[in-house]
This record gives structure tokens, sequence and C-alpha cells, in this order.
């Protein structure tokens, strides 16, 4: 299947299934709980292709919207696959077809692991937002089949994670004035003068 990227939509609210919808632009992918156009982000295709698409999109950062009430600011990233055991014994992960999915987490992620649900992840992820395309694919090098892997307690990540977004906000808050013509004309320098007012009572 040819690689796809891009917003999740027609899931009716499931993690996996739908289509995506490629963006025209796309640098930061921002998710929004309240949005149903950018509740989930994913890549479709066979997994090392998919792999490969992470590694190379290093500039992309993941994030929720800053103005979203939700429980946590972490997200999940979820590895869906119609293949059978026999297939990827055979094939080995990075020769089956796959649906990665990142979603906004919710508190009942660590507690119920969607149970009663009838079609597991193949791997899941809990990482914070803010995390970039290439650390994402490190985290999945190491996840476990059918077992959580909560990459918030990495706390290399967490620093990398902070200080980026540190630095962002920083940049973003306090952009850097033009030189051109556009500039406002600096004030005159200030004079002292030796000469005082003329008093009140004359």
């Amino acid at each position: 299947m040819p690689l796809q990227y891009g917003y999740l939509h027609g899931t009716f609210g499931l993690p996996y299934g739908g289509y995506c919808i490629r963006p025209q632009s796309l640098e930061d992918v921002v998710l929004q709980a309240d949005n149903e156009h950018k509740q989930m982000f994913c890549v479709i295709g066979r997994y090392s292709e998919v792999a490969e698409w992470l590694e190379h999109n290093q500039h992309m950062i993941l994030n929720q919207s800053a103005m979203e009430a939700t429980f946590t600011h972490e997200l999940v990233v979820e590895l869906y696959t119609q293949s059978s055991a026999l297939s990827r014994a055979i094939w080995g992960l990075k020769g089956i077809d796959v649906q990665l999915i990142i979603r906004i987490a919710r508190t009942w992620d660590r507690k119920r692991h969607d149970e009663g649900s009838q079609f597991h992840p193949l791997l899941k992820i809990i990482v914070p937002s803010g995390i970039s395309m290439p650390e994402i694919r490190e985290e999945l090098d190491c996840a476990e089949p059918y077992k959580l892997r909560d990459a918030t307690h990495n706390k290399s990540l967490l620093n990398t994670v902070l200080s980026r977004t540190a630095s962002r906000n920083t940049s973003s808050s306090y952009p850097k004035r033009s030189s051109g013509p556009l500039s406002p004309p600096a004030l005159p320098a200030y004079e002292r003068r030796e000469q005082l007012p003329p008093s009140y009572f004359d």
C-alpha cells in the first residue's frame, strides 16, 4: 500500500480504520480534542516506510492544543495491523502493513488499556506532548507487542521535550525586530538641561 499521512477521519470515534486527510502544509502537528478534524494523526503503510517517514521528518513536533481542557498533556501512540501472527513471523515487523495513530491521552489509557475492545494495538506507547517524530521512532523500537510502554518515565526524553518547548515559546514570544525601513524611528538621545523650569510663584 502507498504511504499515507495526515489527520484521521471517518473512524466513528475509534482509534483505527478510517482514512487520512493530508493537509496542504504540515509543519508541527497540533491535536485538538474539540475539533473532529484534528483529533488524531496517522501514518499508514509498510512498517519500514512508516519508520523511515518518522525519521525523515525530524523537524516535525507533536503537540496538543494549549487551549484544551484535558486531563493530561500526554499523547498516545498506537500501532495497528491486520496482519496475522504468522505473517509477522515470516516477514517480521518491517515487512507488514501498519497504521500508526497518535492521539491525546485520557486518564483511562493508564488504567483500562482498552479493556473490552476487540481490536488491540500491536504496540502502544504514552509519550509527552512536544515529542518529535524521530523520538517516536526510537520509542517504537523499544516497545514490546501488546504491552503498554510509558515513555513519560524517560527522564532524558522529558528534559529534551521541556527544553525544546521552552526555547520555542521564548522565540515565539520575543520575535526579532527587523532593521528595515518599517522599523519605528529611534527616540532622540536624552539631553540634560541646566536651566530650571519657572517658579510657580512668579
